[in-house]
This record gives C-alpha cells, sequence and structure tokens, in this order.
C-alpha cells in the first residue's frame, strides 16, 4: 500500500498544514505525494476533502490468469523428432 501524508491520521488541515507526529508543517506537495514515513498512521478520509471515496488500494495483481498457458510450465514436451 502506498502511503500519502493525506490519508494518515497525523496530519492536521485548516490554517496550514501540520503533521502532530513530527510536530512538523508539510507543504502542499509532499503532503499529496507517496512517502516512507515510519510514523505513517492509515486513516481512509481525505484530509483535504478532495476525494469522497477515501483511498482505496489496488487489489494485487495475479501472476498468470486463470488457464493461460505458461511458457515455462512442463506441459506437453513434443519435439520435432516426435512428429
Amino acid at each position: 500500500m502506498k502511503q500519502y501524508c493525506r490519508y494518515c491520521g497525523y496530519l492536521v488541515t485548516g490554517n496550514g498544514i501540520w503533521c502532530s507526529r513530527q510536530e512538523r508543517e508539510v507543504s502542499e506537495a509532499v503532503a499529496k505525494s507517496t512517502n516512507r514515513c515510519h510514523d505513517f498512521a492509515y486513516n481512509p478520509i481525505d484530509a483535504f476533502g478532495e476525494n469522497k471515496k477515501g483511498y482505496i488500494p489496488r487489489a494485487p495483481k495475479k501472476k498468470q490468469c486463470d488457464g493461460q498457458i505458461s511458457l515455462f510450465s512442463g506441459g506437453n514436451n513434443e519435439t520435432a523428432d516426435n512428429i
């Protein structure tokens, strides 16, 4: 899951943008970009009120579709000699 300051429980907006955990002011560009903050506390509500649905992480992609044949699977081992 990607981390954004805007979905952190410690971010306070209003008369400026403030991180209450680190006790420092944050710019809007930093709050809206991904980060690797160790103090991140997930909150599905957008602090800026721009995303009404909230943050919904994407489902992880499957490595291979159902029914699709893999190139490296141990399937049919016919060679030109057997045909």
